[in-house]
């Protein structure tokens, strides 16, 4: 074997040698922030679990929800609302899955004047984790905020609250999978 041959072979041994070293630290430090994340409280008022795996079919009755907006309980199991704003109203049973799946929700009244609306969309782009936006018919307060058992409901627009709930209580749920 020449040298030429020994240090290229060594070159890439270093250099897998570092991506694993690499890797492991990157892996460790999402870990951590993961870990330091689950262990903060939950943001908002505790509202009992109506239970996981709920699933029911498109249009089918089920047991009345035990807040508005609801925090957990019967859902559609063929579909999830999907991240991001939504400018119509979502069906809670599309939004439930979607907690289970760790999204944080942001409702608002439908009714909201524009100008708010376009505050909230603001508000929400500079919130990181899973999250949706959505408009609600019946909310008796301007703005509610939902994860897996928790709500928290405003009666003015509050930027830091939001926030803070959207980024501490998401993907904190039952299952790990798509919003």
């Amino acid at each position: 074997m020449s040298n030429e041959t020994k240090i290229i072979g060594g070159i890439g041994g270093l250099a897998t040698l570092v991506l694993l070293i690499g890797g492991v630290f990157l892996l460790s430090g999402n870990d951590a922030k993961q870990q330091q994340k689950e262990n903060k409280p939950f943001i908002g008022q505790k509202i009992a679990d109506m239970g996981t795996g709920l699933h029911v079919k498109r249009g089918a009755e089920h047991e009345p929800y035990n807040s508005n907006p609801p925090t957990s309980g019967p859902h559609w199991g063929d579909g999830v609302a999907g991240a991001g704003i939504h400018d119509n109203v979502v069906p809670d049973e599309l939004l439930v899955h979607s907690l289970e799946h760790g999204a944080a929700i942001l409702w608002y009244k439908a009714d909201l004047p524009k100008e708010q609306v376009e505050t909230l969309k603001t508000i929400f782009a500079e919130a990181s984790g899973k999250k949706i936006m959505v408009p609600r018919k019946n909310l008796d307060v301007p703005v509610a905020l939902t994860s897996w058992n928790y709500l928290l409901k405003l009666k003015t627009i509050d930027a830091k609250k939001i926030k803070e709930f959207i980024e501490t209580n998401n993907d904190r749920a039952p299952e790990k999978a798509p919003i």
